[in-house]
């Protein structure tokens, strides 16, 4: 697979916001698709009343645990505003924002695995170092609405 990723990261700084997702442990791969599945069966009938500002997963490796239950994934949306009530099976929290590198990857969702190594590599010989959030993955396009080979993620990394 050819990796379409930017090179250089782009230093931006977020602010916190309401976030409503799906949590899942275990392997980013097989967890991920299955936290976007049912979120969106529990979600879809709300969408019309919340404020979304983006599409987006979060990943997180917890190192004070073992095995697989170690990986967290977020499937989820950023809000514009907090919602009035939140759809039983999600869950609500604001992001802590703060320093992010950005890069964007054009492609399959299936280059994540070798997109991450990648980044982190990059951002290891500049010196870059991490802070302990969440990655994020923002969806700026979709499956339902552009070719595969046309989707476009930016991977933002928390940094100090």
């Amino acid at each position: 697979m050819n990796l379409n990723l930017t090179t250089e990261p782009e230093m931006v700084q977020l602010k916190p916001q309401p976030f409503l997702y799906l949590e899942k442990h275990g392997p980013f791969s097989s967890q991920a698709p299955k936290a976007w599945q049912e979120f969106w069966d529990i979600a879809r009938p709300e969408l019309k009343s919340l404020s979304i500002s983006a599409m987006s997963g979060l990943s997180k490796t917890d190192e004070s645990k073992n095995g697989d239950d170690r990986f967290i994934y977020q499937a989820g949306v950023f809000l514009w505003e907090t919602p009035a009530k939140v759809p039983q099976g999600l869950s609500l929290r604001t992001t802590h924002g703060g320093k992010f590198a950005r890069f964007m990857l054009t492609g399959s969702y299936q280059q994540f695995p070798e997109a991450y190594p990648q980044i982190f590599s990059i951002l290891e010989d500049r010196k870059i170092s991490l802070s302990d959030e969440f990655c994020a993955e923002v969806y700026l396009n979709t499956p339902e609405n552009a070719a595969e080979a046309d989707l476009k993620t930016e991977i933002l990394v928390p940094v100090q």
